[in-house]
């Protein structure tokens, strides 16, 4: 059962990397263009 739950932990843990991630491209891109 503790197996299930690190699983399920290290799931959720690449879901919301793959989330900062894209937050991170989407702000840098707003950046840029009002960077200019």
């Amino acid at each position: 059962m503790s197996k299930e739950i690190l699983e399920i932990s290290v799931l959720v843990d690449e879901k919301f990397d793959v989330k900062f991630d894209l937050v991170d491209g989407f702000l840098g891109l707003i950046l840029k263009i009002f960077g200019r």
